[in-house]
């Protein structure tokens, strides 16, 4: 409970002083979720600028702590400076009006923080095993070097150049972590996925505000909460999401058990902070300060993952195109046409990727076939006729960008700047995303210019509402019995699946948490990094969990040779023969034959812990040196003497 207490509590205050920094860098009385959205920008971007060069350089741990310290010193003295000289700088609102504007944003968002209690499978399973990289690397950054190649879920350097070494989130979260005395699976699974969810409520709403209040039309902005009835869909369960076609996308198990990953900040949000910058360009007052806001935005986006690459070119240079096409009259249009001439001639000379074009096409044919992209193309097509500035500045944003994705030729940057074909599907889902917000948003202002009155608009939005919260956990209900969507559907025990969260609180097996303490205890008695091999997968309270590429989150001075299965690359040459069959073989049957294959296996690899699950096993682990050390739940450690 002091874990909750704790987690609670930061992220209040972490929430109120981002709202205050945001004022004071704004300092004009805007939005409460404008400024939110600006101090976590701005904030973001310190900790990047900061972050990356100490990573390039592979400083200690505890050098970006003191940094993170000094940074947040820094912010609190710019508060009170702006309070100083601007009485504006601390946020002045009435609770009971901000309330009445913003109310659906806690709403929307309880429901889907309530839906994070039921997705154990998904928590288990470790969101397709990538948390063995990500939750670890947070829980041991402290631990290891926070730079150079370190491959965190076995626990050695790997080989190459580390694409990582610009991506920041893991290490901020890891001070914060720290400082805390939380788990890190608690303080990422829950904290930080509802964190990111309340911020993206709030980017939306304030997109729809900025919307709303550039039309000609009479209109009231603030009904810009309303359009957040449909984010529930849009985060609703994968399988459901996929299986129905209601929404077919990209790794959609990424909005329900992976809001917490920086992938996921980078498709919720990467689209839509452009198209902020895009919307309130003004050729004759804020070049220059737009080109900032693009800056910033791209260097946050990149610090929370480098699949933002793709994401940034695309919308940056179509937002770009858009904004000289309409603020810079005759010139402007020739330099856009410029811009996008070379982008194309570039687009032709660089080389085509099949494999990425091929992926992305059938990601872009499945995505259009989807329910709910129909109504979307539709209303789209009719906002064409309302005759706004605004709206056809953000169709030829829409257009231009799935332009850069889909026309051959015109997208051979986005593939080159893709990389793999996941990254390419993973940035049409971003645009995807942005395009549903987007036409959510134009319903109300088709439906204000048929001079239909706000309180019917009210209960339009909240059936759209009511139908998105009901088929978010009705199609968990359905779906959620299976968290492989190859695999056949099954409904869900919601019971079961909120008892279990009831009993492992911090939102990972007790049983994996006691073992990694335990092989940490062991560790210190070795007073060395010890080498395991262990189960790569066990079936927990149902559903698959890969064991050995969670357990050093709890265990930070183990070397997890059982995970180099799924994240290879190691320096160390001797550990590349190992493979996980001749343990399975053994653990499944062990005899004479099946030991000696495992122990001619890992005879080389120095390994000091053996853990099993069968009892019988001990038979042959006795006879060859190891000692039993202690059980824990169905695990059974055998300790080299």
């Amino acid at each position: 409970m002091k874990d909750y207490l704790l987690c609670t509590l930061f992220y209040c205050v972490f929430t109120l002083l981002l709202i205050v920094f945001g004022n004071a860098i704004n300092r004009k009385n805007k939005s409460i979720s404008e400024n939110l959205i600006t101090g976590y920008l701005v904030y973001s971007f310190c900790v990047a600028i900061i972050g990356i060069p100490l990573q390039v350089l592979n400083v200690p741990w505890i050098v970006f702590g003191v940094c993170m310290g000094v940074l947040w010193i820094g912010i609190g003295l710019y508060i009170l400076y702006r309070r100083k000289y601007n009485n504006l700088a601390i946020c002045k609102f009435q609770l009971k009006e901000y309330l009445t504007d913003n109310w659906m944003i806690y709403v929307v968002g309880a429901v889907m923080i309530f839906m994070l209690l039921f997705y154990y499978a998904g928590f288990w399973l470790g969101n397709h095993q990538d948390d063995g990289y990500y939750i670890t690397k947070v829980a041991t950054l402290s631990y290891s070097p926070i730079g150079g190649n370190y491959n965190y879920s076995v626990g050695t350097m790997n080989t190459g150049f580390n694409s990582y070494i610009v991506n920041t989130w893991e290490l901020e979260a890891s001070v914060y972590v720290k400082v805390l005395g939380v788990m890190p699976t608690l303080f990422l699974r829950l904290f930080q996925s509802a964190f990111y969810y309340f911020l993206y409520l709030n980017l939306i709403k304030w997109v729809a505000e900025i919307i709303i209040d550039k039309l000609n039309v009479k209109a009231n902005v603030k009904m810009a909460q309303y359009v957040l009835g449909i984010v529930p869909l849009m985060c609703a369960y994968y399988i459901f999401l996929s299986d129905t076609g209601i929404l077919v996308l990209r790794d959609g198990f990424h909005l329900n058990t992976g809001m917490f990953l920086g992938a996921s900040f980078v498709k919720l949000f990467g689209c839509l902070l452009f198209g902020v910058v895009l919307l309130q360009f003004d050729a004759k007052k804020n070049i220059v300060q737009s080109l900032v806001y693009c800056i910033i935005i791209s260097v946050v986006l990149i610090s929370k993952s480098t699949i933002a690459l793709p994401i940034i070119i695309v919308s940056g240079v179509a937002a770009g195109i858009v904004a000289l096409w309409q603020n810079f009259e005759k010139k402007g249009k020739v330099i856009s046409f410029a811009l996008a001439f070379i982008y194309i001639a570039l687009g032709i000379i660089i080389p085509n990727s099949e494999s990425i074009q091929k992926t992305v096409k059938a990601d872009i044919i499945s995505t259009k076939n989807s329910l709910l992209i129909y109504p979307c193309i539709i209303i789209f097509l009719v906002s064409f006729f309302m005759r706004e500035q605004v709206i056809y500045k953000l169709n030829a944003h829409v257009l231009l960008m799935i332009a850069m994705i889909a026309v051959p030729q015109c997208n051979d940057i986005f593939e080159e700047c893709s990389v793999y074909d996941f990254v390419g599907g993973r940035a049409w889902s971003a645009v995807a995303y942005y395009f549903i917000i987007l036409n959510v948003v134009y319903i109300y202002i088709i439906l204000r210019k048929i001079h239909i009155k706000d309180f019917v608009v009210r209960i339009a939005y909240g059936l759209i509402g009511i139908l998105s919260c009901s088929m978010m956990l009705a199609g968990f209900q359905k779906y959620g019995g299976e968290i492989l969507p190859q695999e056949e559907c099954k409904k869900a025990d919601m019971r079961l699946c909120l008892s279990v969260i009831r009993h492992n609180m911090y939102f990972a097996p007790d049983s994996t948490i006691e073992l990694g303490h335990q092989l940490e205890e062991l560790a210190k008695e070795k007073d060395k990094k010890i080498n395991i091999v262990m189960p790569k997968a066990v079936l927990i309270d149902g559903t698959l969990h890969f064991l050995a590429v969670s357990v050093r989150t709890f265990a930070p001075d183990v070397v997890s040779l059982s995970a180099l299965e799924r994240f290879n690359g190691t320096n160390n040459l001797e550990y590349k023969g190992y493979t996980q069959q001749k343990y399975d073989g053994f653990v499944a049957e062990p005899n004479e034959t099946t030991y000696e294959e495992l122990k001619q296996e890992i005879q080389n690899l120095n390994v000091d812990c053996i853990v099993v699950k069968n009892p019988n096993c001990g038979e042959w682990l006795e006879k060859d040196g190891y000692q039993y050390y202690a059980t824990v739940g169905e695990y059974y450690i055998w300790n080299m003497r």
